[in-house]
């Protein structure tokens, strides 16, 4: 069984990450990395809770509780909107830079999987700062997986998350989510292609934490010699 590292857990994405995870039967043990402790890790023996304020630094103490991981899920993320780009930059690109240049050190071949999302340019020429960023940090985190041999990264790129009614985030409901979860059912009928549910989006994203580090077979939506896979190949990977 798998040990793996999680960030974001309290977020929409991660937290359905971390409920998977804890029901996997191919995980042993998930360390989970953040600001405070998330609400479904309570009581939960899978879960190895480290608290942890700077992303961009990994003292010993803190490797230490990340021995044998041989997979990290890096789930965290905010908005862009209404943010200056140099912080947007330091929390996109910085933190995950950061912290798979550490996570290399932990073992022979360790997974990193970095969720992006859809409207990312790894060349950087989109016109939206999300797109800039999150294709440069693409760009960044593949160029190190080709530098460290230990490190195998895949970035993802899902569109729209659909929660499906399923409210996992730890803040509250608003009319945004709600909305999602209407608009995601909506869009999955007339174009699936740019939906995926978040218990399926969870499921591609353990897969590809505990597998092997392979590259992807070459298929729609697989780019980056097998490493960069936008909507349309997480839904064939959780075969939708």
């Amino acid at each position: 069984m798998a040990h793996i590292i999680l960030t974001g857990a309290t977020g929409q994405a991660g937290s359905a990450i971390l409920s998977y995870a804890l029901n996997s039967p191919a995980i042993s043990r998930i360390s989970i990395l953040g600001r405070r402790p998330p609400k479904l890790a309570e009581n939960q023996p899978k879960a190895n809770i480290i608290t942890h304020s700077d992303f961009e630094r990994y003292p010993q103490e803190i490797l230490d509780q990340l021995k044998g991981a041989t997979g990290c899920i890096w789930a965290q993320g905010i908005t862009s909107r209404g943010m200056k780009e140099d912080e947007y930059t330091r929390i996109t690109l910085d933190y995950p830079i950061a912290a798979a240049k550490a996570f290399a050190g932990l073992g022979e071949d360790v997974k990193f999987v970095y969720m992006s999302g859809e409207g990312a340019d790894i060349n950087e020429k989109a016109s939206t700062m999300f797109g800039r960023i999150k294709g440069r940090a693409e760009r960044t985190l593949l160029g190190l997986g080709k530098e460290l041999p230990s490190l195998k990264v895949y970035a993802i790129r899902p569109a729209i998350i659909n929660p499906q009614g399923q409210y996992l985030a730890e803040r509250k409901v608003t009319l945004q989510d709600r909305a999602s979860t209407f608009l995601g059912g909506l869009s999955s009928m007339m174009f699936p292609s740019f939906v995926i549910p978040t218990d399926a989006l969870a499921k591609v994203c353990v897969d590809l934490a505990i597998g092997e580090g392979e590259p992807i077979g070459a298929g729609k939506g697989v780019a980056e010699d097998g490493r960069l896979l936008s909507n349309t190949a997480l839904r064939r990977l959780a075969e939708l």
